[in-house]
């Protein structure tokens, strides 16, 4: 099988646009177009085409293969699942008792109130429905809603 087959076998695979640019850049390189036009069509720099060149040949297709998919996260998949739960059970919902919720059960403390957000909103519990009334109420508003 050539170079130009492989690659395009892989281009016919991949799902990630990291490793697809990667190696249409080089199969194109090999297709003998400039690697000004290259970079201009695929937005990259002439540095980033000869990286993925020497890489493939070095390492062949896998060498477009994205290597790092993020870390494993804080939680295993049935911790996650019994934090919604108990999200799910609570009447009143707030961003100190799930914060409070996690620290004493599973000792993890987020940085971010954006992690408890998330919860919240995987829980399908929108800032909206966590308010226990109105953060400011207009009371001309509501008589009018009233009277209609």
């Amino acid at each position: 099988m050539s170079d130009i087959e492989a690659i395009t076998n892989f281009l016919e695979t991949t799902k990630d646009a990291r490793e697809y640019k990667r190696a249409l850049a080089v199969r194109l390189l090999l297709l003998m177009v400039e690697p000004i036009t290259i970079s201009e069509m695929l937005h990259v720099s002439p540095a980033f085409i000869s990286k993925w060149k020497t890489n493939y040949f070095k390492e062949g297709v896998s060498a477009f293969t994205v290597k790092y998919h993020g870390y494993d996260g804080y939680f295993t998949k049935d911790q996650h699942d019994a934090i919604i739960s108990w999200i799910k059970e609570q009447n009143s919902w707030d961003v100190d008792a799930l914060s409070d919720y996690i620290q004493k059960t599973y000792r993890v403390s987020f940085t971010s109130l954006q992690s408890y957000y998330d919860f919240f909103a995987e829980a399908g519990i929108t800032w909206k429905r966590a308010q226990s009334r109105h953060p400011a109420p207009d009371p001309q508003a509501i008589a009018e809603k009233k009277r209609d």
